[in-house]
């Protein structure tokens, strides 16, 4: 999980904590650890807490420089390694010069020593020789694309002494008022941003679902839809390419990237823990998706899985999950909650006869 936010020191002091439940968001999914890094004219900085509650977390945030330095702050929820200091990012590239934050869960892990992370194994297995000889490297957008290419589906954040900042794939994160939030599945971005599911880069994977009420789907569903979605008793929730208006048909149809849920592509992104898909996939096609997930793979809590630690809602989902209720899931199918619980805390295993 985890969430790096970046931008100016005063505009995030401030939105964290003027925003109505937004920090309380964060820390609730983020709890772990929260470090900030950002330049002074001895070098770059780094502090990091462990907030035992949300009044810890509160007075951290309250003491960032109110000033219109660049700054970067990462709240840290835990996949590999402890929950302790050392663990918590940033992380040194270079000792006082270049230093490192991730959000995501890298692919190359943390076995050769399970007390630290696995951020703290890339670093020192692939960046840290190249870039304490080539500390302009973090700034090189050719080292950076072929990092972009390794790490998939994960998010860094570089900073150098001077205070400047480097983002490994930004276009997976989402720009408001100047600054940059890592992801949208550990926080709720309608605190911040109300029409979010309206106005950002998603909006027309939302856009479509939102258009009509529920009776109108049930009188416009084609055939072959509703016995697919009788088959499972569920009702229909997705929008059929027939009901969208017609000058939009071929915006739709057109778009490459639109996720269809087959079992190559969910088994994919339930592999990969792989949330931004599996929400894509469930924005266009939230019956189909939930309900062939379902129907393909059994859900099996893994090692990540610690209800003692989990939201209200978390442990709601999760119980959905383990109840196969499809049904339930669908009513909250666009909260990214749901992904983010599917992919980090259940692994999923191929129901037999099931051809993968």
């Amino acid at each position: 999980m985890c969430l790096i936010i970046t931008g100016k020191s005063n505009k995030i002091r401030a939105t964290l904590t003027k925003t109505h439940g937004l920090l309380g968001d964060i820390f609730a999914s983020n709890p772990d650890g929260i470090g900030i890094m950002y330049a002074t004219t001895k070098g770059l900085k780094i502090v990091k807490t462990l907030p035992k509650n949300y009044a810890d977390a509160f007075a951290f945030i309250s003491k960032l420089p109110d000033d219109d330095r660049e700054l970067a702050i990462h709240f840290r929820w835990t996949t590999h390694g402890n929950t302790d200091m050392d663990n918590c990012h940033p992380y040194n590239v270079v000792n006082g010069y270049v230093a490192m934050m991730h959000n995501g869960v890298l692919h190359t892990g943390n076995k050769a020593d399970t007390t630290k992370s696995d951020t703290w194994h890339f670093i020192k297995d692939y960046l840290s020789d190249a870039v304490h000889e080539h500390p302009a490297l973090i700034h090189n957008a050719g080292y950076l694309t072929m990092v972009a290419e390794f790490i998939g589906d994960n998010r860094f954040v570089f900073m150098d002494g001077d205070g400047r900042m480097s983002h490994v794939n930004y276009d997976q994160g989402v720009e408001h008022d100047g600054m940059w939030f890592s992801n949208t599945y550990a926080w709720v971005p309608s605190r911040l941003i109300p029409n979010y599911y309206k106005s950002t880069k998603k909006s027309y994977k939302s856009y479509y679902p939102s258009m009509y009420s529920d009776a109108y789907y049930d009188e416009t569903y084609d055939d072959e839809m509703n016995t697919w979605n009788n088959s499972f008793g569920i009702k229909p929730k997705t929008t059929p390419l027939s009901i969208v208006p017609e000058y939009m048909h071929d915006d739709l149809l057109d778009r490459p990237d639109l996720p269809e849920p087959t079992i190559e592509a969910l088994s994919m992104a339930l592999e990969n823990c792989d949330v931004d898909e599996l929400a894509d996939m469930i924005d266009f096609y939230p019956n189909d998706t939930l309900a062939r997930l379902f129907k393909w793979f059994k859900p099996e809590v893994n090692k990540y899985y610690k209800q003692d630690q989990f939201t209200s809602k978390e442990n709601d989902i999760a119980r959905m999950i383990q109840a196969n209720d499809v049904g339930a899931l669908l009513d909250m199918a666009y909260d990214t909650t749901v992904c983010e619980v599917l992919c980090y805390y259940f692994d999923w295993v191929v129901r037999e006869g099931v051809v993968a």
